[in-house]
């Protein structure tokens, strides 16, 4: 037993492999144990590090610093790169006042350790202040910047882990107090407002839709489909034709006739106007009929094609078949002819079925493709994300040049690069599977050496120092930026109060909060407003722990 002994005890490669894994295996086990419906998550990770680090459990600082950037990088670039593809939609598509309340929260939470730092004695001891802001919003990747920051500045950074590990609790618990605090002061029923939001979903939609026209309009007789006035520029498109009751695949140089019907696809407006320009609408759309067309999703997998635009793969021209809607990272458009197909795009297209196999045969449609990880881009990409967060840029006002670091870097890269998707042969892709494994790795990694480190000095701290002065400190930046923001969000704004559950959650980019929000209903309303704010909150989360750290350490 004495090699068992030796293994653990002596310092060795193997001694701080074992003690990171230990670290990692206990706190995902930990974190998956829920109480009334809420965990720790991976913050479990933190936690056990801190215990294990205060019995003595140890890995050499460089070594322990090294694992602890590396894994931050992974998690920030990854999710870089799940966010990045819907970074400006989501802005555009769920509405503004819900990222203006999400930012309002950041900088109110910024404000309120800005005063706790000039009106306490917490001006002494700045890296603890700065955990504590992070570990108030638990807000991870926000603490690996402020790390960062602090280091490069010369300044100890161990206390940070402490500091956010004496917020972390009530971090999560104050996100749940405000949501239930909002629904009894304001007489919530998470049911009616489910049906609110259903409603106002319904009246505000903006969802492609299609119908079948029949064309009425005498000057359209002999003019071809793809000439049809405001066709092209409306994105619409034309999915079927038919004529005499025989349905047909449209082809743009096909001649129409009165009394023809077509069958567009497109958004309202561009469909309502389409309606004036041809005919009347049919209450029996033609895809309703039997014929020999059929609709089938195909994967865009094929890198040859990629970057080229509909009209340039001319499918229709080629296969036979149409392109009737585009689906990329959540978002649906219509088969527009100036759309570039990007990779994994899941094209919907009509044809014959031996049309439709010839299409995907071109495409890809190959799942295989999306199961391989394209390892050379994801290096690249981190590679060019640490020089970005490197670079110093000199702010007026700002004491020291800032620096993205090694948090903001490899984000704001990921974010760039996912949403360009390609680059010359390259293709910054993630399939789903990948990306959650390295953000899981990333972040269990970098939060197990972060409590490890801060293991030892935490409960001396807690114990024999100021740490539940701390909390109570951490408590008000958690609990009044929310509380503010939830009562403006409902009393002023009118927010659906699952949306606001879901903003809430989002702005502090908390797992277990939005759990607990699901909980109230199955409204997809919370989740389309934690992803609606999720982007922005977690890149002003990472800039503005770097920049105050920075401010206050000068």
């Amino acid at each position: 037993m004495d090699w068992l002994i030796d293994l653990f005890a002596k310092p060795s490669v193997g001694q701080q492999v074992l003690a990171l894994s230990l670290t990692a295996a206990i706190g995902i086990m930990l974190g998956k144990v829920k109480v009334k419906g809420v965990s720790l998550g991976g913050a479990g990770a933190l936690f056990v590090g801190i215990l294990l680090g205060h019995i003595g459990m140890r890995i050499e600082p460089s070594v322990l610093h090294f694992m602890q950037e590396f894994g931050l990088i992974l998690f920030v670039y990854t999710i870089g790169m799940q966010v990045g593809p819907g970074f400006i939609d989501s802005i555009k598509r769920h509405g503004l006042v819900l990222n203006i309340l999400a930012v309002s929260i950041v900088l109110l939470g910024v404000l309120a350790t800005v005063l706790i730092y000039f009106t306490t004695n917490m001006h002494d001891n700045v890296p603890v202040l700065i955990g504590m802001l992070c570990g108030a919003v638990t807000n991870t990747p926000s603490l690996g910047a402020a790390n960062s920051a602090l280091t490069a500045a010369g300044v100890d950074a161990s206390l940070t882990g402490v500091g956010y590990a004496v917020a972390y609790p009530f971090g999560v618990i104050g996100i749940i107090l405000v949501m239930i605090l909002v629904r009894v002061f304001f007489r919530q029923k998470p049911d009616v407002a489910a049906a609110e939001y259903q409603k106002e979903i319904a009246e505000q939609s903006k969802e492609i839709v299609s119908c079948t026209l029949r064309v009425d309009n005498v000057n359209l007789v002999g003019c071809k489909i793809k000439d049809i006035p405001g066709l092209i520029s409306s994105g619409a498109v034309v999915t079927r034709h038919a004529r005499d009751q025989v349905i047909n695949m449209p082809k743009g140089d096909m001649t129409l006739e009165l009394h023809d019907l077509v069958h567009v696809v497109g958004m309202p407006d561009a469909i309502e106007s389409l309606q004036k320009i041809i005919g009347e609408k049919q209450e029996n759309p033609i895809t309703l009929q039997k014929s020999n067309l059929a609709v089938k999703t195909i994967l865009v997998t094929n890198k040859k094609i990629l970057g080229k635009s509909i009209q340039q793969l001319a499918l229709n021209d080629r296969f036979g078949v149409t392109v009737s809607r585009v689906t990329r990272g959540g978002f649906k458009f219509t088969g527009r002819l100036d759309i570039r197909v990007k990779f994994a795009d899941k094209l919907l297209v009509v044809g014959t079925p031996e049309s439709i196999a010839a299409a995907a045969k071109e495409l890809g449609d190959s799942l295989t493709a999306l199961d391989h990880p394209e390892i050379l881009p994801a290096f690249l990409g981190i590679f060019l994300g640490v020089i970005v967060g490197s670079i110093p840029l000199a702010i007026p006002g700002m004491p020291t040049p800032l620096k993205l670091g090694l948090a903001g870097g490899p984000l704001i890269v990921a974010i760039i690069l996912s949403r360009k998707r390609k680059m010359g042969p390259l293709n910054f892709f993630m399939a789903n599977s990948a990306n959650l494994m390295l953000r899981e790795l990333g972040i269990t990694i970098f939060l197990s050496c972060v409590g490890l480190n801060a293991g030892i000095k935490f409960f001396d701290v807690l114990l024999n120092g100021d740490g539940f002065y701390y909390m109570a400190l951490s408590a008000i930046i958690t609990f009044f930026p929310l509380m503010i923001v939830a009562i403006v969000g409902k009393a002023v704004f009118k927010v659906n109060y699952l949306s606001l559950c879901g903003v809430l959650a989002g702005a502090t980019t908390d797992p277990p909060a939005l759990a607990f929000a699901n909980g109230l209903s199955n409204s997809e309303a919370t989740n389309i407003g934690y992803a609606s704010v999720y982007p922005l909150t977690m890149l002003l989360r990472i800039l503005s722990g770097q920049v105050l750290a920075i401010l206050l350490i000068s």
